[in-house]
């Protein structure tokens, strides 16, 4: 409430009462307090709707978990091919009674294969058991080898473990060959989370290589035997390619084969579990 000040004549008895009168005046012109809140009395605002807001959209189902024992139990035999090998019809693969398939996602460091992109999802779509393979050139530095394989492949909980091609020496290879080669490994290892699998030859890699990669799960190749032999450094092998150049309906080119080994080899390591 404002002060008032006024000027009175002074006159006996009168300057309390004077000043009691101007008081009360100037109380009752007031407005007594309010107890709504300002926007009370706004009657647009209270009326308003809250605004519109969109919808969310509804969440995408999440896919199935992976049962890794259920896709084991489907490897028995299936290929491997790259651009190479012309079209394929990856149905007609399926319908052949292949249940898995690699195909060659790169080369070296600088080298991705030109079919692969189409290959991929079409596998996938067909029903096949689908994995990727690099194939290693022994003259190339291993970390940009390893890049090229994880800029070009997606893999995914269901499909094969990654694999590696080592099966020919470069003429400017340098010692130590072994080291790079785990090099390669340890990088695909940490990016997918299961070891890679290792596709040679017994006599290759017997020359050229060690014992210390038994950890690894085995893809040996070699014709015209009954059972293959291990390089050493393996107590089992967990894929045989046992054949090639081998026509398959729905493929333009003749492929290798392989099959599992359904006894003596876990073959949960060939598959990304998650």
């Amino acid at each position: 409430m404002p002060y008032l000040r006024l000027r009175v004549p002074v006159l006996a008895g009168l300057p309390v009462l004077v000043s009691s009168m101007v008081i009360a005046a100037a109380c009752a012109q007031e407005p007594p307090p309010s107890t709504e809140s300002p926007a009370a009395g706004n009657a647009s605002a209270q009326s308003a709707p809250p605004p519109a807001t969109e919808a969310a959209a509804p969440a995408e189902p999440a896919p199935p978990p992976v049962d890794p024992a259920a896709i084991v139990s489907r490897l028995a035999h299936g290929i491997d091919l790259s651009h190479h090998n012309g079209t394929v019809d990856w149905t007609a693969v399926a319908a052949e009674g292949h249940t898995f398939a690699f195909v060659k996602a790169s080369e070296g460091v600088d080298n991705p294969d030109t079919s692969f992109p189409a290959h991929w999802p079409a596998m996938k779509d067909a029903g096949l058991i689908r994995g990727a393979y690099h194939f290693y050139v022994t003259e190339d530095d291993p970390a940009e080898q390893a890049k090229l394989f994880l800029e070009t492949v997606d893999l995914e909980p269901g499909d094969l473990a990654p694999a590696v091609d080592i099966e020919l020496i470069g003429h400017d290879t340098q010692p130590g060959l072994a080291g790079r080669l785990k090099t390669f490994l340890s990088i695909l290892e940490q990016h997918y989370g299961v070891k890679p699998i290792i596709y040679t030859g017994p006599n290759f890699w017997d020359q050229y290589l060690d014992a210390t990669f038994g950890d690894h799960p085995l893809w040996i190749a070699e014709y015209g035997v009954s059972e293959p032999r291990l390089p050493i450094g393996w107590d089992a092998w967990h894929l045989w390619q046992f054949s090639g150049d081998v026509a398959v309906p729905g493929i333009e080119k003749a492929v290798d084969v392989s099959h599992v080994n359904r006894t003596g080899a876990d073959l949960g390591a060939l598959v990304i579990p998650h």
